[in-house]
């Protein structure tokens, strides 16, 4: 028994240690209910705290005991009764992740135990502890989350204090030989915990504890001290040593446990056709005790190719108005708005593609103050010329005079017809809106060339049909766009 408690106490206080490093948060900011602050792995908020109760027979383990494992259960000329001591208490749970949690006990009970050998006597006395263990997920570790899935069982061990106050009596003659008077000594508690999730907020469970004290005083008796005469000594002035020549005492319990589950809107899991699973979906918290929270990551649905296309044509966009993509008389406004499908090569236009008289929108501008309005317009090229030609010099410096005047932008685009290679048509198609930009700095007298944008495309964004002479003709071009 020493082994097996000694082993449990070297595994929970372990596990107290290794919890700050191993409980760290699986960073998935933009998961369902994300919890930033929590030290357990998953995307999901878990309810983590609970509060137990239990009750249950108390037992001691020292110099006054008479066997080993089973308490002497009647009173006699030469023995006295070591059952029928009780405990209860209050623990406070917090689960930090799936594997590992804490809990801070308090309890109060009492003990009595007899030994006919040596000492002859046995001891009455009362108790109270407060502990904080360190508990780990036994169920998980040995079987994973997904079997029992409403069954916990928990090993823990801890430290704390505990208060006493004994006496111990001759068995035979019932004189009163030691006493303890108040005293408070450490200890180690070590335990198994097996809880049910019986509803969303309880759970069943039995705690079996067996607690180590740094005091052979418990029993108010030392090892050696076979003496009985009456008052020979004080206990409480025992402070030179804490234990006679035997093992420090040790005292358990067995108890029933009822256990609430803190927090809001709980789940648990469910059998749902034969299977038990879990819906995080139905807007409640699993509670961490019993729900390791990678189980509520669904794996992702791997789509057939049938429902592949099916989705791809249920979410397929309505097909785009040819007439958005054309523009028949080059003025740059598509087809699909332009009002004026038709207006002549060079013509100054709207954002409707209406022609404009260009000086009569100069003079209007200049007069009123009025603001720059999106106006559209083409310089066409010959082939593989990037020559600004003489009848669109005059409407390039009417643009930079109105730029000076008003601070408009203006957005330049570049192209070519498809008679080369695409690398050589981008070359073209820069050479051409780069010519169109330095007319109206040097020529036109453009004060401010940081309004002007420039792009190129070369034969990527063709406004006419290139198998004609006609179309090739519109497709070599600059477009000009002024904006506000």
């Amino acid at each position: 028994m020493k082994k097996v408690s000694q082993l449990i106490s070297s595994l929970a206080l372990g596990t107290l240690l290794a919890i700050p490093t191993l409980a760290q948060p699986l960073v998935q900011p933009n998961a369902p209910d994300y919890n930033p602050k929590a030290s357990y792995d998953g995307p999901y908020k878990l309810n983590t705290w609970s509060i137990s109760a239990h009750f249950g027979p108390s037992m001691f383990f020292g110099d006054l005991r008479e066997y080993d494992f089973w308490p002497v259960t009647k009173t006699t000329s030469d023995s006295h009764k070591e059952s029928g001591t009780i405990q209860g208490g209050i623990t406070i749970n917090k689960q930090l992740s799936y594997f590992f949690g804490a809990r801070l006990d308090g309890s109060i009970g009492n003990l009595r135990g007899m030994k006919r050998r040596n000492y002859n006597r046995y001891f009455e006395g009362n108790y109270g502890d407060v502990s904080l263990s360190g508990t780990v997920n036994l169920k998980g570790l040995l079987m994973g989350p997904n079997k029992m899935k409403r069954w916990k069982v928990d090993l823990y061990a801890g430290f704390g204090q505990i208060f006493y106050d004994a006496t111990a009596y001759d068995l035979t003659g019932g004189i009163d030989l030691r006493t303890t008077g108040k005293k408070n000594d450490w200890i180690v508690p070590t335990g198994l915990n097996v809880s049910y999730e019986l509803t969303k907020r309880l759970d069943l469970g039995l705690d079996f504890r067996l607690t180590h004290t740094n005091s052979d005083y418990l029993d108010a008796t030392y090892g050696g001290d076979y003496d009985r005469t009456k008052n020979s000594f004080i206990i409480a002035d025992q402070k030179t040593s804490h234990k006679g020549n035997s093992e420090l005492d040790k005292y358990g319990f067995g108890a029933i446990q009822l256990t609430f589950k803190l927090g809001k809107n709980p789940l648990k899991v469910q059998k749902v056709d034969g299977k038990w699973d879990y819906k995080p979906e139905d807007g409640g918290f699993y509670n961490l005790r019993y729900t390791d929270p990678r189980v509520l990551v669904k794996a992702p649905k791997i789509l057939t190719l049938e429902e592949m296309d099916s989705v791809a044509k249920a979410n397929r966009p309505e097909d785009i108005d040819p007439r958005l993509l054309l523009d028949t008389d080059g003025d740059g406004v598509s087809d699909f708005f332009d009002k004026e499908p038709n207006s002549p090569a060079g013509s100054i236009v709207d954002g409707a593609g209406r022609v404009l008289d260009f000086d009569s929108y100069v003079k209007n501008a200049l007069a009123t103050g009025a603001a720059c309005s999106e106006i559209f317009a083409n310089v066409q090229f010959d082939t593989d010329k990037n020559v600004i030609q003489p009848e669109f010099q005059e409407m390039l410096k009417n643009v930079a005079a109105l730029m000076n005047k008003n601070g408009c932008r203006l957005q330049l685009a570049g192209h070519a017809d498809r008679r080369a290679t695409d690398r050589y048509n981008m070359a073209l198609s820069r050479r051409r809106v780069e010519a169109v930009k330095n007319f109206l700095i040097n020529e036109g007298g453009l004060k401010d060339p940081s309004k002007v944008i420039v792009d190129y495309f070369g034969s990527f964004k063709p406004i006419a049909d290139s198998s004609t002479r006609q179309g090739l003709v519109k497709n070599r071009r600059v477009e000009l766009k002024l904006l506000p």
